[in-house]
């Protein structure tokens, strides 16, 4: 029986969920960096001020719950976001969809920028996958221009994880860009690039951390983890009691 529950969570600056073979099936993806068992593909021309990469890696994932609160935890997004130096909610339509801006920090001479996003999540769980993909949908309009930062005028982006079993998932990191201003096309196919390998690497590390561990989301409720009230009610009662306000 199929089921698809809308979510909403907290969301970062450059973010697509898609199976291990989605790569093979799209042959415009080209692979431009292979170590440390993540790979980065590209998917656009060097002179293109459309910006398109996506990170892919694979690790062990026996809380999930722990991505929910990595998310719900704005002050920690610059340690694991790359580039990114700022997170904030200005608005959200009950705790499952929120508005989110983010700032990033970018070497000199280049300008910062914003970006001002919605930010979706959508939990789906059926005979063929297993999955959770959060979806960030540009508003730049939303709100007033600062004259600080440079706001992306294009952006979309998706992060996101598939079950594989036995605690695997794969997690996709992905975003679409026109980084607006005067960026040369070399330098920001560099930034880009390695956009989606540090935030994934770090990404995969932070999420062990045990101030992460054992909490429970009641929107949430068909991820797994100890802190799940069918696993450990007494933690779950009380991580929730934390939690449920964010």
């Amino acid at each position: 029986m199929e089921r698809a529950v809308r979510i909403g969570l907290a969301l970062l600056f450059v973010l697509l969920l898609s199976p291990a073979h989605a790569e093979e099936q799209d042959q415009d993806w080209k692979l431009v960096s292979d170590r440390n068992d993540i790979q980065v593909y590209m998917k656009h021309r060097d002179e293109s001020r459309l910006k398109t990469f996506r990170g892919v890696t694979r690790f062990e994932l026996k809380d999930e719950f722990a991505l929910a609160a990595i998310l719900n935890d704005y002050e920690s997004y610059p340690k694991w976001l790359h580039l990114i130096d700022g997170a904030e909610e200005f608005g959200r339509d009950g705790p499952l969809n929120r508005d989110v801006r983010f700032t990033t920090k970018l070497p000199w001479p280049l300008a910062d920028r914003e970006a001002v996003l919605n930010a979706d999540v959508q939990l789906t769980i059926t005979d063929e996958e297993e999955s959770v993909m959060i979806e960030l949908i540009n508003e730049p309009d939303a709100l007033p221009p600062n004259n600080d930062y440079i706001r992306f005028p294009e952006m979309w982006g998706k992060l996101g994880f598939i079950r594989l079993g036995n605690d695997q998932v794969e997690m996709t990191y992905e975003v679409i860009l026109d980084p607006g201003g005067y960026i040369p096309a070399w330098i920001a196919n560099i930034l880009l690039r390695d956009a989606p390998y540090f935030t994934l690497e770090r990404l995969r590390r932070i999420i062990r951390k045990p101030e992460y561990q054992g909490h429970y989301y009641d929107y949430l409720d068909e991820l797994h983890g100890p802190g799940h009230p069918d696993n450990a009610p007494s933690v779950a009662s009380q991580a929730h009691s934390e939690n449920v306000t964010k």
